[in-house]
């Protein structure tokens, strides 16, 4: 870092002679201010500087801060994005800082004054500094990460190939696991002084570079931290978070008193032990496939759970057999070439089979290749694992169980991997279990059902008592009973599917409060297709209860029922994770029809559709797309939410004022009778809007003049329109694009130009 004098010689061409600046930080006003440029008190000389020259030299100083936030920025693009964050805030706080500080400069009119600023500006400088010196710093960490992994990863190979022996790879890994523990404290050390006017301290880590690659001496690990070879080092944990799994049998999803219990259902019931015989043919079978590995890893995850019931209630050898080879050969690939995503699938599934057939000799792999780079998310607190989404439940679910499965004999690390799981899994436990429902979609409800359930089932054969608490899954379970329309298939919105709820997590829900109407729903499931955790955690099913209309305000989402029929409406939020612009959307389920489509998703490889703003210029997740109400040719706000609330048991509303921006009213509500189902729109504003009321349908249309009327699969639906505006046209529009089902899909549009106020009520019947 260079000091202020420094920066000022250097920066002297700036109208200021760097004679006379030599001269200014020589003399001395009042023995403050100039001391301070000169970074030391020194002695009165007879000359004193005036104010101008004072405030000349200053505004050096200030001019070469802004230089070090200048120089900060590029390092940015190169962190992870918790560091990068930090090292943009403090670079956006300081320049803001610097700013008032040569305001403050300018304004100085005394000496008072300007030792005041004086002293200010020399720590805006050495924040400025600071800022630009870690920016730089953390970079050099990542490169040091690299190099450990790097150095990990080839002992890791050595051995497999017998190059090295066991002793120089146990000394291997010991220099890379103290090493992750050397670059955390640097990290932490780094974030603690940035945006600070202290001076930036150097990387220690770097004197233990050489140590570390040219693999002789001990590296001294930190207190306080867990290193992992290949990844990142973790804080340490207390011995309660230290997972440890029966011995006498699996642990992973079940266990032996499970298996017992399930094969004694079975010979005391005739079509259940039916069931349990065709699922010990599906194991043989698939025992008797053999897949390359892309292949493999497709069909990897519902492969385990068929082989594991071959296995563990048919003691089918050849099932273990397979179990033990793929798991070994999905581990001994690696994660490479595939998202991270799918790697904790595989993690989650690979785990489970080497638990379930008791398979040794994969440890080191699976903390070098699969854990390794998965504690250095927690590291860079990537919302990958912490953000309240199918993705963080996903990746902590396969990060407890493998930790549990593969670290046995690595107790400390063990405990600080469980517990990093166990926290940062809270907020995407908290988005699917405060009403059971998520705004994700029912499609995500799914993705992530397997490894949440697979953990719940987990936990209590790892531990005596549970050292985080687990939210329940029982509103789950309602969601999944009552969200859904008389077929049992959700309403998709969102990135969703129209693909049936799993019942695994109701499955363990049931099992585990001992629900028999939760059990009812999961046996009907089960008996469309049978599945190793339905079995195993059966438990008795009363009687299958009618469908209960609710409001899941979480989620965005009112489920109105009647016998053979259901309606709902969508609120919710439009910034959640993988929303669409769809708020006030409803859907209608009678007379065996689902009258209203939500149109899904684009082709999964469209271009950016993850990102913002490539994603809104896709037609499917935009608002136009949707049967709702709108503004012509706008989409809603991305960051508008609309709260869903039921006035009555058989009706909801939504409040769309942030869909309307400027609006002082913009309310839908939906009333569902036996003879029909009513919409009302009240829409409130001082400037004219050209509204558009939508209905998507895959049904045939016509059109009357104040009506539309659907057909399909020999049912017809009427769409009648009380209270249109003068002006207003219905027409029905072939959608750009067809259903998540491929098939054309139409859009009635009633188009309603320049309005200012609007009571429109919609009835179909």
């Amino acid at each position: 870092m260079k000091s202020p004098i420094k920066s000022i010689v250097s920066l002297g061409p700036g109208g200021t002679s760097i004679a006379r600046l030599r001269r200014l930080c020589c003399s001395v006003a009042t023995g403050t201010t100039l001391a301070l440029l000169a970074g030391a008190v020194v002695a009165s000389p007879a000359s004193a500087a005036t104010l101008s020259e004072q405030r000349a030299a200053l505004r050096q100083i200030t001019y070469a801060a802004g230089q070090d936030y200048v120089n900060a920025r590029p390092f940015v693009a190169e962190l992870a994005r918790r560091n990068a964050l930090t090292v943009k805030n403090a670079i956006a706080s300081g320049t803001a800082s610097l700013k008032a500080a040569g305001d403050e400069l300018t304004a100085a009119k005394t000496q008072e004054a300007m030792d005041a600023v004086a002293t200010r500006i020399r720590d805006e400088a050495t924040r400025a500094a600071t800022v630009r010196k870690v920016a730089k710093q953390l970079t050099i960490l990542v490169d040091l990460r690299t190099a450990q992994q790097g150095v990990a990863t080839k002992a890791l190979s050595d051995l497999s190939a017998a190059r090295i022996t066991l002793t120089t790879y146990s000394g291997s890994k010991e220099r890379t696991s103290s090493f992750t523990t050397q670059l955390a404290a640097d990290t932490a050390v780094q974030l603690g002084v940035i945006g600070k006017a202290v001076p930036a301290p150097d990387l220690k880590s770097t004197l233990w570079l050489s140590t570390l690659q040219l693999g002789s001496g001990p590296i001294p690990a930190l207190p306080g931290w867990v290193g992992f070879p290949g990844g990142c080092a973790l804080p340490s944990a207390s011995s309660t978070f230290t997972p440890i799994l029966p011995v006498d049998g699996p642990g992973v999803g079940t266990s032996k008193q499970l298996v017992a219990s399930a094969k004694t259902r079975q010979s005391a019931d005739a079509a259940l032990g039916s069931v349990h015989a065709q699922m010990l043919r599906s194991a043989t079978a698939e025992a008797s496939r053999t897949m390359p590995l892309g292949e493999l890893r497709d069909a990897y995850v519902p492969r385990v759970a068929r082989l594991g019931y071959g296995w563990l209630s048919g003691s089918d050898t050849a099932s273990r057999n397979v179990l033990i080879s793929e798991a070994k050969g999905i581990l001994s690939a690696g994660p490479e070439d595939m998202d991270t995503l799918q790697s904790s699938h595989l993690l989650l599934a690979a785990s489970t089979a080497t638990n379930w057939s008791k398979s040794t000799g994969m440890e080191e792999t699976a903390l070098v290749r699969w854990l390794g780079p998965q504690t250095c998310l927690y590291a860079d607190g990537e919302n990958f694992v912490d953000a309240p989404t199918n993705i963080a439940a996903i990746h902590n679910a396969a990060n407890f169980v493998a930790a549990s499965v593969f670290l046995k004999k690595s107790p400390a690390r063990a405990a600080a991997l469980a517990k990093e799981s166990l926290t940062s899994i809270q907020p995407a436990l908290g988005l699917i279990t405060t009403d059971g429902g998520t705004q994700e979609g029912p499609g995500y409800w799914t993705y992530q059902s397997r490894a949440i359930s697979v953990l719940y089932s987990t936990l209590p054969n790892a531990y005596v008592t549970v050292p985080v608490k687990m939210p329940t899954l029982a509103k789950v379970s309602g969601y999944a009973m009552n969200s859904t329309d008389p077929d049992n298939r959700p309403t998709p919105f969102a990135d969703a599917s129209p693909a049936e709820l799993s019942p695994l997590m109701p499955a363990w829900d049931a099992h585990v409060r001992k629900d028999p109407a939760v059990a009812a729903w999961v046996a009907d499931k089960f008996k469309q297709k049978p599945d190793a955790y339905l079995m195993w955690w059966g438990s008795p099913a009363g009687v299958l209860p009618p469908k209960k209309s609710a409001v899941y305000s979480k989620t965005g989402l009112a489920a109105l029922h009647l016998p053979a029929s259901t309606a709902t409406l969508k609120g919710g939020v439009n910034s959640a994770n993988h929303a669409h612009l769809d708020l006030g959307t409803v859907s209608f389920f009678r007379r065996g029809v689902q009258w209203s489509v939500d149109p899904g998703t684009p082709d999964g490889s469209a271009p950016g559709y993850y990102s913002e703003p490539t994603r809104w210029t896709y037609w499917k997740p935009g608002t136009s797309a949707h049967s709702t109400l709108m503004v012509q040719g706008v989409n809603q706000p991305t960051g508008a939410s609309a709260r869903v609330t039921a006035p009555t048991t058989s009706s909801a509303a939504v409040d769309l004022r942030q869909a309307f921006p400027g609006s002082s009213a913009a309310t839908r509500s939906v009333t569902h009778g036996s003879s029909a189902m009513v919409v009302k729109d009240v829409i409130r504003s001082d400037k004219p809007l050209d509204l558009v009321w939508q209905w998507v349908t895959d049904a045939s249309v016509s059109l009357g003049s104040d009506r539309a009327v659907l057909r399909r699969s020999g049912q017809t639906l009427v769409l009648r329109f009380a209270g249109a505006p003068a002006g207003s046209s219905l027409t029905a529009v072939p959608a750009p694009e067809t259903g998540p089902d491929g098939q054309p899909l139409t859009i009635v549009k009633l188009s309603m130009p320049q309005v200012k106020s609007l009571a429109l009520t919609t009835s179909a019947y």
